[in-house]
C-alpha cells in the first residue's frame, strides 16, 4: 500500500522554547510581570504568553531580537465565575464573558487567536473545572489540549487529547505548560517550536500547523524518512509509537528510533520517557494512496 505521511515538522527554522501558560500578580501568580518574564528569558525561552485569569496582561520591558512576550488569557467558560472549565486563549486583545465554550472559540478564531483546553481533567472549582468528554469530542476550532500541567495527571489529560484526536481532521495538538503560579511550578513544562524568527507571526504559523513538540525536559527531533517516522534524542529514551486507536505499534529503547508505516494507523504519535521526564510529538497523519 502506498502512503503519504503528513510531517508537521517539515518546516524551516530552529527549535525555540515557548511557554504558553503562566500567571502574574495581575491575577493569582506570585511574580510581577516583569520579574516573571525576566526569569523565563534567563531560562532560555524565546516566547512567553502571559495568561492571567480573565484578563490580558501586557509587559514588553524585556522584548528584543531574542525574546518576545505575547498576550493571552486563561478565561473561565461560565456564566457564573469562578465555576467552570478554563480555556487558554492566545494572541488575543481581551477577555471574554458568557456565550459558552463554542462561542468563546469562535470569537477567538474570528479575531485571529488560537484556543486550547486548560488542564482538561482538573477537578477544581468545586468539581466544575474538568472538560467533559462530550465537550472534548464535540467542540470545534480549538487547537490545543494541555497534556502536561502541574495541577493534573498527565495520563488523564493525554486521554482527553486522544478523544480530540479521534474526531479526525484537523488534528488537535498536545502541549506542555508550567501554569506557573509560584516558583515550584516554574520551567517544568514547555513546547519547542520550529520558528524561523522571534516574531509573533512566525510563532502563530508554527502553533497552527503543529510544528512543535511538548516536553518536561528532554529535547528531540522528529521527522519522516521515506515511509518511516523517525525520532532522535540527546540521551537514550523509552520510546513508543502510538496509533489513532491508542495502540502501541512499536516500543524501543535508545537515542534513535524508527517506525516503518504500514498504512492502517491513521496517525502515529511518539511518546518517550527517561525516568520522570517526558516528551511528546504531534501526530503524523497517514493517508493511503492509490
Amino acid at each position: 500500500m502506498a502512503v503519504r505521511i503528513d510531517d508537521p515538522y517539515a518546516v524551516p527554522g530552529p527549535y525555540r522554547k515557548v511557554q504558553l501558560h503562566c500567571h502574574t500578580t495581575a491575577s493569582d501568580g506570585s511574580f510581577r510581570p516583569a520579574e516573571l518574564l525576566r526569569m523565563y528569558k534567563a531560562a532560555g525561552y524565546a516566547f512567553v504568553f502571559l495568561t492571567d485569569h480573565n484578563r490580558v496582561t501586557r509587559c514588553d520591558v524585556h522584548d528584543d531580537e531574542t525574546f518576545l512576550a505575547l498576550p493571552g488569557t486563561e478565561d473561565t467558560v461560565s456564566y457564573l465565575r469562578p465555576l467552570g472549565p478554563h480555556l487558554l486563549r492566545l494572541f488575543v486583545a481581551g477577555s471574554l464573558r458568557g456565550g459558552g465554550a463554542q462561542g468563546y472559540i469562535d470569537q477567538t478564531a474570528a479575531a485571529g487567536g488560537l484556543c486550547g483546553l486548560c488542564h482538561p481533567s482538573w477537578t477544581g472549582n468545586l468539581w466544575t473545572g474538568a472538560w467533559p468528554p462530550d465537550a472534548v469530542r464535540s467542540l470545534r476550532g480549538f487547537h490545543f489540549v494541555e497534556i502536561r500541567n502541574p495541577h493534573t495527571r498527565p495520563d488523564a489529560d493525554v486521554a482527553r487529547w486522544e478523544m480530540a484526536l479521534r474526531r479526525g481532521m484537523p488534528p488537535v495538538w498536545g502541549v506542555a505548560v508550567d501554569d506557573c503560579h509560584r516558583r515550584a511550578q516554574f520551567n517544568r513544562g514547555w513546547i519547542a517550536a520550529r520558528v524561523p524568527h522571534v516574531a509573533a507571526g512566525d510563532l502563530h504559523d508554527a502553533l497552527r500547523r503543529g510544528a512543535f513538540y511538548a516536553s518536561t525536559g528532554p529535547a528531540g527531533e522528529f521527522g519522516v524518512s521515506g515511509t518511516a517516522i523517525t525520532a532522535r534524542f540527546e540521551e537514550p529514551m523509552a520510546v513508543r509509537f502510538i496509533d489513532a486507536q491508542g495502540r502501541v505499534r512499536l516500543a524501543v529503547e535508545g537515542a534513535e528510533a524508527e517506525y516503518p508505516v504500514r498504512g492502517d494507523e491513521h496517525f502515529i504519535r511518539i511518546d518517550a520517557a527517561r525516568g520522570d521526564y517526558r516528551i511528546w510529538s504531534q501526530p503524523f497523519v497517514i493517508r493511503a494512496e492509490a
